[in-house]
This record gives structure tokens, C-alpha cells and sequence, in this order.
């Protein structure tokens, strides 16, 4: 298994010197390099949901885990005069782990001025707990709630609210759903990558949870060939096993297509520090103890193009964060990265795990999920 190493905050706006960026300068690999991805459309933080962070079953409230932990935005309800001496709502989620980064909140906000008079932080909880506000020195003004999300992370980044009381101008139950005149917004794009290092170093956009887009199909031109393709993210939320949540499709430059399935036990894996103990798992530890990789071995031809898309049926998107192309071709879609040593078994690994047409063989794959996963052998797979 790969040791975590470093994950490195740099900028992409001058990819020739993102290696040096806050550190001595590192030699540059002359095999791997990262593959431009573009960034996909905002996938909506808020949404009304029945998980909790911990995926438990609650019922339905308004979550910033829309997109993912990531997701970050604000939502803000239609404008309202102050008409009673208290405020009460239910709160849930965190203000980053330990809290006290003082992004994740609710507040009370003069519809004019835009003037901050009440807020209340995440409470550090994964059950809703009630809270309220003194509003008596505001009757009769115009104000608004909003909730912020403004922290992009792996774990305790999000917020949710289960019900204002506001009688009698305002009063919402978000187990009834989003009442009308609710305006989400996302916050301006963090345009930095990371560089996460480890056996095969990766690029990221730092506040992008998935490349993969909900709807559509992202695609992400290339224009050389490759000898293999590292996919970081490999999970997916609430997965079950042997579920098709998209697809990697490997366009070549005649116009052939090679199709590979993100499948829940082959190339992905629920969120967990650790990966399940199958056999058929095709994914490696990487730099990022919450994100593995899965290697492709394409045809020794020009990839035109990878494009990724999701399966419209499921709920949960596939995550894939970046992607790193063994070659040693030049080209403008392809970004530096430190050279990187691969210990042996991790090496062999990758050689052995590699998937290409017809490797592995689907039909032992789909045995061995349900053999790992204790399901009946020959049911329908999706």
C-alpha cells in the first residue's frame, strides 16, 4: 500500500511552477503527468435530504450534502418582516472538525443593508438540535435567513437546518420540501489544485468533489497516447455493491471507444478511510486516506478523448477527482508532476490490477462481489 504523504495547496495559474510551491523544488517525473480536467458545472450543495453525515436514515431536512462535503454555497430564504420576539429553528452539521472556523451558520440578515443581526454556528451534531434567536429589538424590519456552507472538505464541512419558526411571518418544516421563493447560490469557485502525493501523484481542483457531472457527460480532451490512466477518487456514497454509478469511456482518435463501468466493488468503493477487503477491488491507497485510484491500460493509440458520465438512475455520483496518464508525450492538456518514487509492490500492483478490454473477466469479477458481499450468486446486477 502507498503511504500517505502530502497534500499541497498550489495555484494553476502558473502550472510551470506549481511544484515548487511552498517547498524546495522537486525533480519532475518524465513518465507521469496530470491530465488537465476541466471543471464541471456547480452540482447544487443544498438539496432536501433524508442522510445525515454519518449516513444515517433522519427524516427529510435541508443539507448542504448535496454535491458532497465539498459543496459550499449559501441559501437564502424570501424576505420577511420581523413580527414576533423569538426565532426558533433546528440546527445540525459542523464548523470543521472541532469546529470553530466560523463558516457553517445561520443568520438573520436586514433584507437592505445586508447587516449580519443574528447568527448561529453549526452545532458540532449530527442530530438537528433546537436553537433560537431574540428578535424582539428588530419588529418590524425587513430581513432574511441565509445558511452558509463555506467550507470545501473531506469531513465535517456541512450544515443542515430541519425547521424555521418565525410565526407569524415565516414558518417552513423542510420535511414538506423546499417552500417557493428559496434562492441557493454557490460561492465564487476556489480555483486552486492540490497536488496530492503519494506511489502516483495526483492534481486536483481543490474544491471539486466529483469531475463527474450529474447529468450530460463531461469530456475531457487529450490528444496522445497513454500507456496508463490513474483515476483518483474511486468512492461513492452509500454504494451497493455491483451498481453501475457511471462510466469511463476512452475515445480513441479513429473514432473506437473502449467503456469502463464505475461499479460499486471493481473501481469504486463506499466512503471509508479504508477499502473493503474484496478481491474484486481494482483500487489502491493513494495520498488521500479518503481517496483511492484504479489504473486503465489503453490501446497503444491517440486518446481523443476520456469522458465520464453518471448513471441517471442512481442518486449518488461516482467520484473521480483527477486523473494522472503514464506517457511521455508533450502536450498542452498535460501538467508536471514531482517525480515520485513507486515502491515495488505497489509497482506490481498496478501491472496486475491494470483494467483494459476484457481484463479483468467481468463474470469472475461479479462472483466475487457477491461472494465478499454475501449476496446470492446469479441475482440481477444493475
Amino acid at each position: 500500500m502507498s503511504k500517505a504523504i502530502r497534500i499541497i495547496a498550489i495555484a494553476v495559474a502558473v502550472p510551470g511552477a506549481c511544484l515548487g510551491a511552498g517547498r524546495e523544488a522537486a525533480s519532475v517525473s518524465a513518465r507521469y503527468q496530470a491530465l488537465r480536467c476541466p471543471a464541471p458545472p456547480d452540482q447544487g450543495t443544498w438539496a432536501i435530504l433524508d442522510r445525515d453525515g454519518a449516513n444515517r436514515q433522519v427524516e427529510p431536512y435541508l443539507s448542504s450534502l448535496g454535491s458532497g462535503e465539498f459543496g459550499t454555497g449559501a441559501i437564502v430564504s424570501p424576505a420577511f418582516t420581523v413580527a414576533g420576539d423569538i426565532v426558533r429553528f433546528t440546527l445540525c452539521g459542523h464548523d470543521g472538525q472541532g469546529g470553530g472556523q466560523e463558516k457553517n451558520f445561520i443568520a438573520l440578515v436586514d433584507a437592505a443593508s445586508g447587516q449580519v443581526l443574528q447568527k448561529t454556528f453549526a452545532p458540532g451534531s449530527d442530530p438537528l438540535q433546537p436553537r433560537s434567536w431574540d428578535v424582539a429589538p428588530w419588529k418590524g424590519r425587513r430581513v432574511r435567513i441565509e445558511v452558509h456552507d463555506g467550507i470545501a472538505a473531506n469531513g465535517f464541512a456541512w450544515l443542515g437546518v430541519g425547521s424555521i419558526d418565525a410565526a407569524p411571518a415565516l414558518s417552513v418544516d423542510f420535511r414538506k420540501g423546499l417552500p417557493e421563493g428559496w434562492n441557493a447560490a454557490a460561492t465564487p469557485r476556489d480555483e486552486r489544485t492540490e497536488l496530492v502525493e503519494g506511489g502516483i501523484p495526483f492534481l486536483r481542483p481543490s474544491a471539486v468533489y466529483t469531475l463527474v457531472p450529474r447529468s450530460g457527460t463531461a469530456e475531457i480532451a487529450c490528444g496522445f497516447a497513454a500507456e496508463r490512466l490513474f483515476f483518483l477518487g474511486g468512492t461513492v456514497a452509500r454504494g451497493r455493491p455491483l451498481t453501475v454509478y457511471g462510466t469511463v469511456e476512452i475515445v480513441y482518435r479513429g473514432g473506437d471507444a473502449e467503456r469502463f463501468p464505475l461499479r460499486c466493488g471493481f473501481t469504486l468503493d463506499v466512503e471509508n478511510k479504508l477499502p473493503s477487503p474484496s478481491k474484486a477491488l481494482h483500487l489502491h491507497a493513494s495520498g488521500d486516506p479518503f481517496q483511492f485510484y484504479f489504473v486503465l491500460a489503453p490501446r497503444s493509440e491517440v486518446i481523443e478523448s476520456i469522458r465520464l458520465s453518471s448513471n441517471p438512475n442512481e442518486e449518488h455520483l461516482p467520484r473521480i477527482t483527477a486523473v494522472t496518464c503514464r506517457t511521455r508525450a508533450e502536450s498542452e492538456r498535460l501538467l508536471p508532476l514531482p517525480d515520485v518514487r513507486r515502491s515495488a509492490e505497489e509497482a506490481a500492483w498496478i501491472e496486475s490490477h491494470a483494467i483494459s478490454r476484457g481484463r479483468p473477466d467481468m463474470r469472475q469479477i461479479e462472483a466475487e462481489i457477491r461472494r465478499a458481499h454475501r449476496m446470492p450468486q446469479g441475482a440481477a446486477s444493475q
